[in-house]
């Protein structure tokens, strides 16, 4: 058994250089880097976990240690450049590595990790991949290519749900003696995972993965007479502010102008340029907002109240995306196009 343990682990980490060697070569800088780290922690893991492959490289053990124990913070990073999703509170993304980091210190120092702390360590990883995996379920609908979106969720989902399922598994015979099974049960998800993925990542890496988070729109997209009618629906909606409605979804547009939600998104992607519904209301949102923002009358209405006026569930989304579109923030735009000279006017007048 462990020797068919350790020859898979082997195949897999294998397949792992294939696919890192074709997501540097063909894919974009922004995603393939993220996910060449990621399954590398994955391939440290897989070597970690393993006793034989551990004694056959005593070297690369600290190493090997610190990249693994990272997977699940990758799997988020890796979601959420894919996905776009806002992140948790900032405390609770530096209390998680943070917890993480004096585990692996206690465990290269000295050796030993009292139980309390690794659990502790365990769950906090397994919150990261939880949220993850919420994460992506609530906002796969938002990419607007069917091919892409189909791919993501299958690959973000099954890695994470392999991710939870090994943590969970930890955090159970935590300070135990693990049981044969387990160890070879992993193996074998993970071999499932990377065989279920290989072949569209080796086969169309450009198809699946996006090249930008926010493309610009194609200025001039030369539609057809049917496509025009749709745009001009599109545009009669985003005029009338269809876009400050906060959690509008793609599906609630296409029932109120009367359209096949499949056109739609086809119109919104291919045609206008856009990769996901998110980036396209967001353009008419942060338009909005910066001509409040640039506006001396609207010197003084609080910057939370334009970003909810114009659609934003939040301020963090709203300044991410702001400074995305402008690099500034909210704040230095509104202080470069608000020179105080004209503002003390425009007061002295009201």
């Amino acid at each position: 058994m462990e020797t068919l343990d350790t020859a898979i682990r082997l195949m897999v980490i294998g397949q792992i250089v294939m696919i890192s060697m074709v997501l540097v070569a063909r894919g974009p800088r922004a995603v393939s880097i993220p996910l060449v780290l990621l399954q590398t922690s994955i391939a440290a893991y897989l070597v970690k976990s393993s006793a034989v492959l551990t004694a056959a490289m005593p070297f690369a053990e600290v190493p090997f240690f610190l990249l693994a124990t990272a997977a699940p913070y990758l799997v988020w990073a890796c979601a959420n450049i894919l996905f776009e999703f806002e992140r948790p509170s900032r405390w609770i993304m530096v209390l998680f590595p943070l917890a993480t980091a004096t585990m692996c210190t206690l465990d290269i120092v000295t050796g030993q990790v009292p139980v309390l702390i690794r659990a502790a360590s365990i769950g906090f990883s397994l919150f990261v991949v939880l949220h993850a995996i919420y994460s992506v379920v609530r906002g796969v609908f938002d990419d607007l290519s069917e091919s892409r979106r189909v791919f993501r969720f299958c690959f973000v989902s099954c890695i994470s749900l392999v991710a939870a399922y090994i943590l969970v598994m930890e955090l159970v015979f935590v300070g135990q003696t693990v049981p044969g099974w387990v160890p070879i049960t992993n193996t074998l998800l993970i071999t499932a995972v990377y065989l279920a993925i290989s072949v569209p990542l080796l086969t169309r890496p450009a198809d699946l993965l996006p090249d930008e988070r926010s493309p610009p729109p194609v200025e001039e997209p030369g539609l057809d007479l049917a496509e025009q009618e749709m745009h001009n629906a599109l545009l009669a909606a985003m005029e009338n502010r269809a876009y400050a409605r906060t959690g509008l979804t793609i599906r609630q547009l296409a029932e109120e102008l009367g359209l096949p939600e499949h056109q739609l998104r086809a119109l919104i992607n291919t045609r206008l340029g856009y990769k996901n519904f998110s980036a396209f209301l967001n353009g008419y949102r942060i338009d909005e907002a910066r001509q409040r923002l640039a506006d001396p009358k609207e010197a003084r209405v609080q910057i939370l109240t334009i970003a909810l006026d114009a659609g934003f569930a939040s301020l963090p989304p709203f300044n991410r995306a702001f400074r995305e579109a402008t690099d500034m923030t909210p704040s230095d735009y509104r202080r470069e196009q608000l020179k105080p000279p004209q503002v003390v006017t425009q007061l002295r007048q009201n």
